[in-house]
């Protein structure tokens, strides 16, 4: 297992594997992630404990604990965490592929 700290808390890649990966974020509440979209990476979030707005190109998406969404490859986002928040993230196996457009 891998651990990144963040502005916004960690994530622990559990997984990197040639066919899929895994992270856990472990997000601060009133928190943010950087806007960012990924080339070719394709994940599902789900929210085990807490509650984050996705901001997507063109909406909003609140995810409360046992919800989850999938964004394909390219879609602007980043993640607000409104609590403490943990997430399951699993994907496509490119963990590292990250275009950042405005930082944390």
């Amino acid at each position: 297992m891998r651990e990144i700290k963040k502005p916004w808390g960690k994530e622990l890649w559990i997984a990197q594997e040639s066919e899929y990966g895994g992270k856990i974020l472990i997000m601060k509440g009133n928190h943010h992630t950087s806007q960012h979209f990924h080339k070719d990476k394709k994940e599902t979030i789900y929210c085990f404990k807490g509650e984050v707005d996705l901001i997507l190109n063109d909406r909003v998406v609140t995810l409360k604990e046992g919800d989850d969404i999938t964004l394909i490859p390219r879609t602007v986002h980043s993640i607000i965490g409104k609590t403490n928040s943990v997430l399951f993230e699993v994907s496509t196996p490119q963990l590292a592929d990250v275009v950042r457009l405005k930082e944390e």
